[in-house]
């Protein structure tokens, strides 16, 4: 028996480790695909974004699946329909073959991800195992997000852009092969309940356009369209409320947000995850744009940040089942917190590697700390039979993290840089049809040479290297202000944190 469990263990880390992966594995290939594919800044982020959305918006129905038909037969299927988007996203040859095929991957992720945390938890029943299990479940899921850009440094710099996904179908089908003969677990209790469509449609329906209104309001402000966004991701989601009063099978039982408990987790879950991608996303762009690093010598910078976060991770997990979860995440989340606002503040061109590794570690212990205690939380507030779609709730918030991180703050850095970058471009008289194209070119760290052709020989180079340091700087500025939102993220997530969550772990068998 206990060998079962260490491979229903082994079995769904892996899978949570290959969907999690794709979260942040492009981040250091987009310079390479937007070379063959031509893709510009706005295509770039769709690339990020595409799989995050989808991700976000459809894990509810993942986990609701994972009850209704079966947590391995919803984990089968997932990792089927993974395994052959990222052999789409291999073979995409325009950047909206690529962006359409990394939705699809967010379909079969948010299968995988609850399917997966569902099994783990049929085979582990016992509160205090299960949470050591979780813990190494959610450091697995974890380190695959911030292990992502080295991951992908690897690969690129052997084979490519397309390694960083067809490395996925190896995976899938090891994942699978293991999955498909472990013990199916206790029966489940929810086989007779029915999918909510009309739920799921507004739920997606106010997740895309909250993103939407996000990105919008980020790059351009308070825009009519960004107001209308917003708008109609309240309604959406009001709707979704009392669809969820009437149906007998709600997407989301209303009930669930009666646990403290849960709020607690899923506001955890969130500021972890939306510390992580600013991290990732922005101090890659950082290390290569600002610093002039390759892919992988950018990546391996990185490192400390998962090694602390692996080392802490499993540790955290067994203190939250003995003490309960409010004192690691709290404490997590108020040292990720401290490291995000010190890095914001010793950012700049010239920053050490020694400086990044301290303050990289920092941030990898705070997260470690919060990321297992969050799961195991969520886990603990709802009865077993609902063990899919509290494995849904809790990464719907790790994802929206993400999407708030790379669609909302991204597109206030690129916003601010760009804006910034035009004005000086216009400043020294370049013209207005080649000002778009320079914008651009700085953007994504174009050469000297490069940013001199496009200016077509009409400002002289010494300007143009000018205006390149110019950009550099008001990159690092852009980066400063999301770091320290981020950081103010986190504390207000910590002191809701600290009111909501338990001190100690109880099983909530009432909430259904």
């Amino acid at each position: 028996m206990a060998l079962r469990r260490v491979l229903v263990l082994v079995a769904t880390s892996l899978a949570a480790f290959t969907a999690t992966l794709d979260n942040t594995v492009v981040a250091v290939a987009l310079r390479d695909i937007q070379r063959d594919l031509g893709s510009g800044v706005a295509e770039l982020q769709g690339i990020v974004t595409a799989y995050t959305d989808a991700l976000a918006a459809l894990l509810l129905t993942g986990g609701t699946l994972a009850d209704v038909l079966g947590r391995r037969r919803v984990l089968l299927a997932g990792l089927a329909v993974f395994a052959a988007a990222s052999a789409a996203c291999a073979l995409a040859d325009t950047s909206t073959a690529l962006i359409t095929a990394r939705a699809v991957q967010g379909v079969g992720a948010a299968l995988v991800l609850p399917g997966g945390l569902a099994v783990l938890a049929a085979a582990y029943p016992e509160p205090g195992p299960r949470a050591r299990a979780i813990g190494v479940w959610a450091a697995t899921g974890a380190t695959a997000l911030v292990a992502g850009p080295i991951v992908g440094g690897l690969l690129v710099a052997s084979s490519g852009w397309p390694s960083v996904f067809w490395v996925n179908i190896p995976l899938c089908a090891a994942v699978a092969a293991v999955v498909a003969f472990a013990p199916p677990g206790p029966p489940q209790q929810g086989s007779r309940r029915r999918l909510d469509l009309p739920g799921q449609a507004l739920a997606a329906a106010a997740l895309a356009a909250g993103t939407y209104a996000v990105v919008l309001g980020g790059r351009d402000g308070l825009t009519r369209a960004a107001v209308l966004s917003g708008g109609l991701a309240v309604v959406a989601a009001g709707a979704f409320v009392l669809v969820a009063r009437r149906s007998p099978d709600p997407l989301l039982p209303l009930t669930l947000l009666r646990s403290r408990n849960l709020l607690g987790a899923t506001v955890g879950a969130f500021a972890a995850s939306l510390a992580v991608f600013v991290l990732l996303v922005f101090l890659s762009l950082f290390l290569q744009l600002v610093q002039q690093r390759e892919a992988l010598p950018a990546a391996l910078r990185l490192l400390p940040l998962t090694v602390a976060l692996v080392v802490t991770a499993p540790l955290a997990g067994r203190l939250a089942a003995a003490r309960g979860a409010r004192l690691p995440v709290v404490a997590g989340l108020l040292l990720t917190a401290v490291g995000l606002a010190l890095t914001g503040a010793r950012l700049s061109p010239d920053l050490a590697d020694r400086e990044l590794l301290v303050l990289l570690a920092v941030c990898g212990t705070g997260i470690g700390l919060a990321t297992a205690p969050v799961v195991a939380a969520t886990l603990d507030a709802v009865s077993s039979d609902r063990s899919g779609l509290a494995a849904a709730t809790v990464n719907v918030a790790r994802e929206l993290g993400g999407v708030v991180a790379v669609a909302g703050l991204g597109a206030l850095v690129v916003a601010r840089l760009g804006a910034d970058l035009l004005e000086r471009l216009l400043r020294v008289g370049v013209p207005d049809a080649r000002a778009d194209a320079l914008v651009e070119a700085l953007l994504r760290g174009a050469s000297p040479s490069e940013v001199l052709r496009l200016s077509g020989g009409q400002v002289p180079f010494e300007a143009l290297l000018q205006l390149r340091g110019a950009a550099q700087a008001s990159y690092v500025t852009s980066v400063q202000l999301a770091l320290v939102g981020a950081a103010v993220v986190l504390v207000t997530s910590a002191a809701f944190c600290s009111r909501t969550l338990e001190a100690r772990v109880h099983q909530l068998d009432d909430v259904q």
